[in-house]
């Protein structure tokens, strides 16, 4: 018994629809698989890990009286699309902490093409006084965690920036 020629026609309208979500499919899988950057957070796992004992540190290290002076930290940084020259002090209740090692991650949310990450260098003449100098490259919403290292331990701090 032959098909009638509806049925034929539905046959082929489903074939067609099947072929239309393949197309789809691959098409989707290739632009996922060329944007892909993998983890933007190096050792995420380790630091998910140590959440917990990274912020008790944290909260250590505040109440011994570690901190950081800045005009990052203020509500006008003051920072511009381009070169910007950065001081921050580094300090203990008050008193200046030499030797320390600051590095500074500059980020985007959305991406990492823009990840920098920055060691600033002490300043010989003014102790406890670190110097750098960040590079923005766009204007927009921009990440600045601040990370200092001293006897083993470890101060950070972040803050969001609008460049405009």
């Amino acid at each position: 018994m032959a098909l009638h020629k509806s049925m034929k026609l539905a046959f082929v309208w489903i074939g067609v629809a099947f072929v239309a979500l393949i197309a789809a499919t691959v098409v989707t899988i290739r632009y996922a698989s060329e944007g892909y950057t993998g983890p933007i957070e190096k050792g995420y796992y380790e630091k998910g890990l140590n959440y917990e004992k990274s912020i008790l540190e944290q909260r250590k290290m505040i109440a011994e009286g570690y901190s950081y002076e800045s005009k990052l930290f203020t509500s006008s940084p003051d920072l511009k699309k381009g070169k910007n020259l950065v001081s921050i002090q580094f300090r203990k209740s008050g008193a200046p902490i030499t030797g320390a090692k600051l590095q500074i991650l500059i980020e985007r949310s959305a991406t990492d093409e823009w990840n920098r990450s920055l060691s600033m260098i002490e300043d010989p003449k003014n102790k406890g006084n670190y110097q750098g100098s960040i590079d923005i490259p766009e204007e927009g919403l921009w990440i600045l965690s601040l990370q200092g290292e001293t006897e083993g331990r470890i101060l950070q701090k972040t803050v969001e920036v609008k460049i405009q």
